[in-house]
């Protein structure tokens, strides 16, 4: 069997599959080598099975949204943007719609729909996967790339792209093996850590609320990161799309430290002004009814008893309140800290924080600034993608610039 290509590819993810049929419709000889029996397995899993594969937003806005800064994010998004691979599905038979004005899934809400879309691609241009098969060394001659080695086999190529995808669902074929590689190749490998993933709280009351969300909260971790959306109380502390945006940050300061404060906002529009004036407001009204039964008018019942008990106000009425111990409420309701002490582990995590280190990669190019020939694309890269489509976007327009810049 001939194993020299013009590309090859470590990775039969979203950004490895993307590659390859872009590579090869440009009449390129591809070869892709997958470490799992089939292609494509973490995709299925994507958006609980339904595929949330991007999202409405314009290159620059989405850009801007991931923590990597937009200048490096940019040109991926800009040469392959949202509209675009939409239009690329549309034609393979996978239409997609904003389900909620926003959120883009297939029409079919089958996440098996577009793995089969790039399947069907990689067939008809006759890109060879070599399925059940671990790169465990790069091949590399007169300082550039010349191939990869899994086992006895070599494999030969100009060009080569690390597309192995983070690592989160390791059961899914998360292994670590494209950050070796990389770091083989002599670049920076910032510690990936769980990102989109719940994060576990020292405080025990969060739990005693699981399965009960909020709906416009909004978390904040450090200085000027807030993150509105749903909440959600797990049994073992917080999760939801307020908190899942900033939990690779957050566990990335647990590397440092055994603990990191995050705050929440149970009603993201209502900051402690509009707490203490409507409290103040109620109190003259309505003072005679308890703390929690107010609350309970902006809250789920028991999420309202348990922020009286928080402020120490449980069966108080509201007029008996001082001045001091109304500001207490509406300074926690504005912002009541939580610390975290781990997550929910890479089995439930959606995503990866860290990787590659972006300085060594050319933005326009995906290629390695150290290695030349060696390119990067999706997961492997740090990028800081949040909730909502991002990921696999960046997946899929990353993958098609590195194959073709």
């Amino acid at each position: 069997m001939n194993n020299t290509f013009d590309l090859f590819i470590v990775g039969a993810g979203p950004a490895g599959l993307m590659a390859a049929v872009s590579a090869a419709a440009a009449g390129k000889r591809v070869g892709v080598a997958e470490f799992l029996p089939s292609a494509g397995r973490k995709l299925l899993a994507s958006g609980s099975g339904k595929c949330n594969l991007t999202n409405l937003l314009e290159p620059e806005e989405m850009a801007a949204r991931f923590t990597a800064g937009a200048r490096r994010i940019l040109p991926a998004l800009r040469a392959f943007p949202p509209e675009e691979l939409r239009l690329w599905f549309r034609r393979r038979g996978v239409p997609t719609s904003p389900v909620d004005g926003f959120h883009c899934f297939p029409d079919s809400q089958r996440a098996g729909d577009v793995l089969d879309a790039l399947l069907r691609e990689a067939a008809q241009y006759n890109v060879q996967i070599f399925c059940n098969t671990a790169v465990e060394e790069l091949l590399i001659s007169d300082g550039k790339i010349s191939g990869c080695r899994a086992g006895k086999r070599e494999f030969h190529a100009e060009k080569l792209l690390l597309a192995g995808g983070g690592n989160g669902y390791p059961a899914l074929g998360a292994r670590g093996l494209g950050y070796r590689l990389a770091a083989s190749a002599g670049h920076t490998i910032l510690t990936p850590v769980p990102a989109l993933v719940g994060l576990r709280t020292k405080e025990e009351w969060p739990t005693r609320l699981a399965g009960i969300t909020v709906e416009r909260a909004r978390a904040g971790f450090g200085r000027g990161r807030f993150r509105e959306g749903v909440l959600l109380f797990t049994k073992t502390g917080v999760s939801g799309p307020a908190v899942l945006d900033l939990a690779g940050e957050i566990n990335r300061r647990l590397l440092t430290g055994p603990e990191a404060v995050l705050t929440l906002r149970f009603e993201a529009k209502y900051a402690a002004e509009f707490w203490r004036a409507e409290l103040e407001r109620r109190r003259q009204s309505d003072g005679r009814k308890p703390v929690e039964a107010v609350l309970a008018e902006f809250f789920r019942r028991r999420l309202a008893e348990t922020l009286a008990g928080l402020a120490g106000c449980t069966a108080r009425r509201l007029a008996e309140l001082t001045a001091a111990e109304r500001n207490r409420l509406a300074g926690l309701l504005d912002a009541m800290p939580l610390v975290v002490t781990g997550n929910d582990g890479w089995e439930k995590a959606m995503a990866t924080c860290g990787g590659v280190a972006l300085d060594e990669v050319n933005p326009r190019t995906m290629e390695s600034r150290l290695l030349p020939g060696l390119r990067f694309a999706g997961e492997m890269l740090d990028v800081g993608a949040p909730c909502g489509g991002y990921n696999l976007q960046w997946a899929f327009s990353s993958g098609r610039l590195a194959a073709l810049a």
